[in-house]
């Protein structure tokens, strides 16, 4: 018996004992899947009410992991919408982690509060030994205090010789509150490993393009022994103290309610990268400055950061504008150092923060304005202005929102300075400015979200056609605008997200003008007895032709090209998902259409995206 009759063998053995089980329980209990919830750091502020149920529901749940440029899931991701900027705020930032989307991170892990033990288990197993393993772990110690371990691991040896990835993450946050609600504590850390091999691509397009039906293993590769290592630490540790009267409402046992809170961030992270090659003499590089024998080229960062704020919030009195009106003001301190071949740096950031805003609003509409400047270090002239307005509409049912913003920021370390055994840069690039305004309305009856940004960007940082820094000293002007619209007809339902971006410079910044994502599928709930859900359906993807970046292994950065337009090819996948009380199973054809129409389908320069492959998930969520 191979794997996916093992795996289909039990995944019918499992689903039919849910599907008839005389044992109701399990059902009640997944219903009231209230006993847990979850959010984000910036969102645990702001009380009980910005705790979210899990996500539970079928739509989408096959797309696990969004669609990878290089072919291979665990290799590095390329997004197909521009942004200049990968830190939301100022502040020191050495590359840009290109892994990003799978690494747990303190601002994107989860807090949750559960009343019972919750445990989610995720497993994908695909073609080419693909295997996804993601597991969620929570746990309320006592009833102010929780603890939630995250694991994921992704493994899969790809079509192509090469392409094996190997990467492991685990996760951990724990949130904390006092009987009175005085103290509040958020603890949150990722450890990643990444260690993918490096394939180079495809040593000659034709290969590919005109070998229907070859063998992917037997394509030459540019490269035959190159290893990329990446392994970073993230801690965040957020105090809370609050002050203010106690309620005088018994239900509320007489915690206090804040009007004003003394917020403390304590933070660090570092990142350690690794590239390795035992031939770099192959040709695929243009230098070699130290070692034509072996590359083995390393980078650590440190960085340590402290930041106090001082911040009015809701005190529940609600007595006129001076309860209305918010104000904060904060001081943040970063300590960086920096390691590689010949360079050992450090840098000390000092940044003064502050902001206005609306505590509460008697007519639904919300506003804040907020800056941040660095007066020393690295960083330091850098500054970030920004205002957001939001307006609820006809109940709540539609919502407005407009935002500004305005930056100015130092290049991201690497640019300014790299040395290893085949690039070598030292540069005193100028700031990058950038102004942006734009918003977006939503309107919850018909699933419908529309918007739009307008950015200006002044001295654009790129990597050029020989994958070393550059700054473009124009001005480009970028806009962007989407549409996503979720309809429904009886069971038939058609989601759709439609992407548009129009850059008239496009020299160094390089973005397909038109991306599109739709999946229709019919959906039938509550068969036997409400126990089972299924959708069955396709999804396309399809991104307009545009000179697309390529991939530089050892730097591990995208850069530009100007020899072929990629993209304009349909990738179609076929999906069936099945909800039985705690479990979610899906089965997807990914790629569906592979061959048909053709074997021009690189997304990203000499990386052709997978052939067809087959996967099956299963998430099973239990309490006990």
């Amino acid at each position: 018996m191979n794997r996916f009759q093992s795996i289909f063998f039990f995944l019918f053995l499992f689903t039919s004992s849910f599907m008839f089980s005389g044992n109701g329980d399990s059902l009640k209990l997944f219903r009231d899947n209230g006993i847990t919830r979850n959010c984000s750091v910036l969102g645990f502020e702001y009380g009980e009410d910005s705790l979210r149920l899990i996500d539970n529901t079928l739509s989408g749940f096959q797309n696990y992991f969004e669609r990878n440029n290089l072919g291979n899931v665990g290799l590095p991701i390329n997004d197909f919408n521009y942004s200049n900027f990968t830190n939301p705020d100022i502040g020191f930032s050495y590359w840009k982690n290109n892994y990003r989307s799978y690494f747990y991170l303190p601002e994107n892990l989860k807090f949750y509060n559960t009343r019972t033990p919750f445990t989610d288990l995720f497993y994908v197993a695909g073609s080419k030994k693909e295997g996804v393993f993601k597991m969620t772990f929570s746990y309320n110690i006592k009833k102010n205090w929780n603890l939630t371990i995250h694991f994921s691991r992704i493994r899969s040896e790809g079509f192509y010789k090469k392409e094996k990835t190997l990467d492991n993450f685990v996760g951990l946050t724990s949130n904390y509150k006092t009987k009175n609600n005085r103290y509040w504590l958020l603890v949150s850390g990722g450890f990643n490993s990444i260690k993918n091999d490096e394939s180079g691509g495809i040593a000659n397009d034709s290969e590919f393009v005109n070998g229907a039906g070859v063998d992917r293993q037997l394509i030459s590769m540019n490269l035959s022994n190159a290893k990329r290592t990446v392994v970073s630490t993230g801690i965040s540790i957020k105090q809370f103290l609050n002050f203010g009267k106690k309620s005088t409402d018994t239900s509320s046992q007489g915690n206090i309610i804040p009007g004003s809170r003394l917020v403390l961030t304590s933070t660090y992270d570092n990142y350690a990268l690794k590239y390795e090659d035992d031939f770099p003499a192959s040709e695929f590089y243009k230098n070699i400055y130290y070692d034509s024998t072996k590359t083995f080229d390393t980078t650590f960062t440190y960085k340590l950061g402290n930041e106090l704020e001082w911040k009015r919030v809701d005190n529940n009195r609600h007595r006129g504008i001076m309860d209305m009106l918010g104000l904060s003001f904060g001081l943040k301190d970063e300590i960086v150092r920096l390691k590689q071949r010949e360079m050992d740096t450090t840098f000390n950031n000092i940044i003064l923060k502050g902001a206005v805003y609306n505590t509460y609003s008697n007519n639904t509409l919300w506003w804040k304005a907020g800056g941040s400047y660095a007066v020393n270090g690295y960083n330091n002239g850098d500054y970030l202005g920004n205002i957001v307005i939001k307006k609820k509409l006809a109940d709540s049912l539609i919502l407005i929102s407009l935002f500004g913003e305005v930056r100015e920021s130092a290049p991201d370390f690497i640019y300014n300075g790299y040395i290893s055994n085949n690039f070598k840069w030292n540069n005193n690039f100028d700031k990058t400015h950038e102004t942006k305004f734009g918003g977006d309305i939503s309107i919850k009856k018909l699933k419908l979200m529309v918007g739009a940004d307008y950015k200006i960007i002044q001295n654009t940082l790129y990597f050029d056609n020989y994958s070393i820094a550059h700054q473009y000293k124009g001005t480009i002007p970028v806009l962007s605008a989407f549409l996503k619209e979720d309809l429904k007809l009886g069971n038939w339902h058609l989601d759709n997200l439609i992407k548009y971006q129009y850059v008239p410079d496009s020299m160094v910044i390089r973005v397909p003008a038109l991306v599109l994502e739709h999946s229709l599928y019919y959906e039938v709930n509550n068969l036997f007895k409400g126990a089972l859900n299924l959708q069955i359906g396709a999804r396309l993807f399809y991104n307009s032709a545009y000179y697309a970046n390529a991939y530089m292994p050892a730097t591990g950065e995208f850069y530009l090209q100007s020899e072929k337009k990629y993209g304009d090819y349909p990738f179609i996948d076929f999906f069936l998902n099945a909800k039985i009380k705690s479990v979610r199973v899906f089965v997807k054809v990914d790629h569906l259409n592979s061959g048909l129409m053709g074997n021009n389908y690189m997304i990203t320069p000499h990386y052709p995206y997978n052939d067809r492959s087959y996967k099956i998930g299963i998430s099973w969520r239990f309490w006990d």
